[in-house]
C-alpha cells in the first residue's frame, strides 16, 4: 500500500491518497475518515469511517484507488453527512475515472478540487479534532465546553461532521497515538514500555491499551509496529 501526501491546495479538505494491490486488504489500523475510493473499474463509491480493522477479499482487475478527506469535507463536497456514509461504502454519480492507479488518484483529486470552492467547514468541530490529536486523553467534556458547546451539541455536530461519536473517534486516535510512540521508542533503539505509553496515548492502564488493539485489529500492538497505515492529523486551521 502507497499513501501519497495531499495537494497543499487541498491539505484543508484531504487528509491524503492511497492506493491498495493484492489479493486482501491488509491487517491495519482502523481509519475513523471517509473516504472517496475508486474501483478497478473506474466506479466512484463513498466508504464510511472504521472503528475497527476492515477486512475481505481486494476486487479482481487493479488496485483500488482512494482520497481520505477531512472530518466534515464529504458533506460540503458531495452533501452528504459523514454518518450517512455507509462502512460498507455507496456509489456516487461522478462518472467513471478510468486508467492507471496514479491517473485515477490525480483525477479523484482533480474531482475534489473542483468542488472544494463550495465547501464550508464546522469550524468548532475542527477545533475539537485538533485537539484531540493534541491531547487524547483529554474528556468530552472539556472539548465541548472550550468551543462554547455542550457535550449533546458537541456530540450532535461531530456525528454529522466525523460519522462517529467523540468517543468513538478519541478511541482511534488513541490507538495511533499509542502505535506511533513506540515505533518513535524503537527508532531511538529503547524497548517500548506499554504501561507508560498506555497513559501518555488517554487510556487508563497497558490493559485497557492491550484491549483496544485486540477488539479493533484482534491483536496486540507488537504486531503491528512494521506494518501500518498511519492516521493523518486534522489540518491546519486557515
Amino acid at each position: 500500500m502507497t499513501e501519497p501526501p495531499a495537494p497543499a491546495d487541498l491539505a484543508r479538505l484531504v487528509a491524503g491518497g492511497w492506493i491498495l494491490g493484492g489479493a486482501a486488504v491488509p491487517r491495519a489500523l482502523p481509519q475513523p475518515a471517509v473516504d472517496l475510493v475508486v474501483m478497478p473499474d473506474g466506479r466512484c463509491r463513498l466508504a464510511g469511517p472504521e472503528t475497527r480493522h476492515r477486512q475481505g477479499a481486494l476486487p479482481l482487475g487493479g488496485a483500488l484507488v482512494g482520497v481520505r478527506l477531512r472530518p466534515g469535507a464529504v458533506t460540503g463536497l458531495f452533501g452528504v453527512a459523514a454518518d450517512e456514509v455507509p462502512l460498507a461504502g455507496a456509489p456516487i454519480e461522478v462518472g467513471r475515472l478510468h486508467g492507471t492507479a496514479q491517473a485515477r488518484l490525480a483525477d479523484a483529486l482533480a474531482l475534489v478540487r473542483a468542488r472544494a470552492g463550495q465547501c464550508r467547514l464546522d469550524e468548532r468541530v475542527r477545533t475539537v479534532l485538533a485537539v484531540m490529536h493534541a491531547d487524547p486523553g483529554a474528556p468530552v467534556a472539556r472539548h465541548a465546553a472550550e468551543v462554547g458547546l455542550s457535550e449533546r451539541q458537541l456530540r450532535r455536530r461531530f456525528v454529522v461532521a466525523v460519522g462517529l461519536r467523540p468517543k468513538s473517534y478519541i478511541q482511534v486516535v488513541r490507538l495511533h497515538h499509542a502505535l506511533a510512540a513506540a515505533r518513535a521508542t524503537l527508532a531511538r533503539g529503547e524497548t517500548p514500555q506499554w504501561a507508560d505509553i498506555a497513559v501518555r496515548s488517554g487510556f487508563y492502564d497497558q490493559s485497557h491499551l492491550l484491549a483496544g488493539f485486540r477488539e479493533a485489529v484482534g491483536v496486540p500492538p507488537n504486531t503491528l509496529l512494521h506494518d501500518v497505515r498511519f492516521l493523518q492529523a486534522p489540518a491546519q486551521r486557515r
